[in-house]
């Protein structure tokens, strides 16, 4: 594995930024390796509110054809980046048999089909990044929590599209990580919160970084619990 250093070279793609995990681990990856930041959020006014060294987007997810047009332009402005973090999705109650199917597909467009959406993307991109040399590290880093695992009825809709999500995730590590991309996931075991003792957003963006870090390429574990 090569040296980890900041480069103006390396572009770091993060779509779902907020004022959690997103600007937490978009600001310490950024100090720690990546010289060109670029921030994807749905609403306008949350990313007024990042870092103006950032280079910023609205979009909404969910409309793929907003979403490609987003990345042709950072793309074009800074190149395909080498690592991608996927932190996108809502929480939202949802209630059997009240809650609208509409939601679901929303949720389900969020979290899996904007996923595939730039995994088609740039997959292939870091496949080739993956044999250029020790220094790259290509890498999909993607959010998510307990839930594939630990459904609750009372957020049945997120628990249901984050298994389908983790399945994809897995899916995509299994068939690239032997080819030298870094592809797993973050799960955080419970609702993110500065005064928590683990799950604040600055102890979840070292545990993330720890485990970016130190996973050799070819031998990867698919995802880091918090």
């Amino acid at each position: 594995m090569g040296s980890l250093t900041p480069s103006d070279d390396r572009t770091l793609l993060v779509l779902g930024s907020g004022p959690g995990i997103g600007r937490s681990i978009a600001g310490l990856f950024a100090a720690r390796r990546y010289g060109k930041v670029v921030l994807i959020a749905r609403r306008a006014e949350q990313l007024r509110v990042e870092k103006e060294a950032l280079e910023r987007a609205a979009v909404d997810v969910t409309d793929t054809e907003a979403l490609l047009a987003a990345l042709d332009d950072a793309d074009a402005l800074f190149g395909k980046p080498e690592a991608v973090f996927f932190n996108a999705a809502r929480v939202l109650p949802s209630a059997f048999f009240e809650h609208p199917v509409e939601d679901i597909e929303y949720d389900l467009k969020t979290n899996v089909s904007a996923l595939y959406n730039v995994a088609q993307r740039y997959v292939p991109h870091l496949v080739a990044l993956g044999g250029s040399g020790p220094s790259s590290r290509p890498a999909l880093i993607v959010t998510s929590s307990a839930l594939p695992h630990h459904p609750i009825p009372q957020l049945f809709a997120l628990s249901l599209v984050k298994a389908a999500q983790r399945n994809l995730v897995q899916s995509l590590h299994l068939s690239y990580a032997p080819q030298g991309v870094h592809i797993g996931v973050v799960n955080v075991g419970g609702p993110v919160s500065p005064d928590h003792e683990l799950w604040n957003p600055t102890n979840i963006a070292e545990k993330a970084w720890g485990w970016f870090e130190g996973v050799e390429p070819k031998g990867q574990s698919f995802e880091v619990v918090i």
